[in-house]
């Protein structure tokens, strides 16, 4: 059930949400709609491609996998999802009914309000926050990794590819690792930036230069 929510206008400039591709972007927003008040949900990205993004060509596997990388939001239990310090970042309407999932375990996945989850719910905005900032932004950095020496296309990748019908997968990716050499690109997943750049369409075939790249900020460093 989908339900109304507020943002800020310091989302948009924030680090962890300026390096989400749009699309991962718009459905970020909508998890905030689909969560109760306590931030939680049932984990069902099918469900979210169909009610929030029924008109856009993407795979939504793909989307979440960036946002659950970034640890916007947090997995826990079976099957379910919670958006840490959610509450801190919205105002929810008393009436609204109590959440009817379990609160997220004590493990190390729950984060505390002075970790990096806490600031993220909605991109670290808001005022007072701005030494936790700074060190959400030390941790975002430091997750972040060079080109593994030994990157190649994972099983993950080839079944997204063949999933999507494309083909010559080995040359997009002789390409990709070329302009990420050459660029000197940091990410924290390197199969979802791999992804993304074919879904974007600029990991051809070494026919894209690479000062066009300048299109796609959401793909720099």
């Amino acid at each position: 059930m989908a339900r109304i929510r507020t943002i800020k206008p310091d989302f948009f400039t924030s680090e962890d949400i300026v390096n989400l591709s749009p699309l991962a972007r718009l459905l970020y927003i909508a998890l905030w709609c689909e969560a109760d008040r306590e931030g939680r949900m049932a984990w069902k990205p099918r469900t979210f491609k169909l009610r929030y993004m029924p008109g856009d060509e993407c795979d939504v596997d793909v989307l979440c996998a960036e946002i659950v990388d970034r640890k916007l939001v947090v997995l826990y239990g079976d099957g379910l999802a919670y958006i840490p310090a959610f509450g801190e970042h919205q105002h929810v309407n008393p009436r609204e009914s109590v959440s009817c999932l379990p609160a997220p375990d004590a493990s190390p996945r729950v984060r505390t309000r002075g970790a990096r989850d806490s600031d993220a719910q909605v991109g670290r905005e808001g005022k007072g926050k701005e030494g936790r900032d700074k060190g959400a932004s030390r941790d975002a950095k430091s997750r972040k990794t060079s080109l593994p020496n030994d990157f190649a296309i994972s099983e993950r990748v080839h079944r997204w590819a063949s999933e999507k019908g494309i083909s010559r997968i080995e040359e997009r990716f002789e390409h990709f690792v070329g302009v990420a050499q050459a660029k000197g690109y940091t990410y924290a997943d390197w199969d979802v930036a791999l992804m993304n750049a074919i879904r974007d369409d600029w990991a051809k075939f070494g026919h894209t230069p690479v000062q066009s790249l300048s299109s796609f900020p959401e793909l720099r460093a």
